[in-house]
């Protein structure tokens, strides 16, 4: 955000720096190039102040959307959480499905143990 705020600024530099440096290959006069040189800093500083804020309202809409893409997700999370503790309570069960179902660890787990298990060949 800090070079968003100092965008017409670097805009008018290098313009400035672009049209003395294209003066003084044509080898126009210093007035000509001191000129042209302000005329191009006022018109790209007017340039960098429309692209800082359009640049700022991207910003601020894109930190709308994901504020409340948020707040969707916290709500559905909450309204879920309230669902389940409200069919805990009609139901009398703890909901944990997964205590129910069997366990099995999973295939690296079990070739690692093994290999542990084996003696070391030298």
């Amino acid at each position: 955000m800090q070079y968003i705020n100092r965008l017409p600024l670097l805009f008018a530099l290098f313009a400035a720096i672009i049209s003395g440096a294209i003066g003084l290959s044509r080898s126009a006069t210093n007035d000509r190039i001191l000129v042209q040189m302000m005329i191009c800093m006022v018109i790209f500083y007017a340039i960098g102040i429309y692209a800082r804020y359009t640049l700022t309202e991207i910003y601020e809409q894109v930190k709308k959307k994901k504020a409340k893409i948020m707040h969707a997700e916290e709500t559905k999370e909450t309204k879920e959480i309230k669902e389940a503790k409200h069919e805990v309570k009609q139901t009398g069960e703890t909901g944990n499905s997964i205590a129910e179902e069997e366990f099995e660890p999973l295939k690296v787990s079990r070739f690692i143990r093994e290999k542990l298990e084996q003696p070391v060949e030298k």
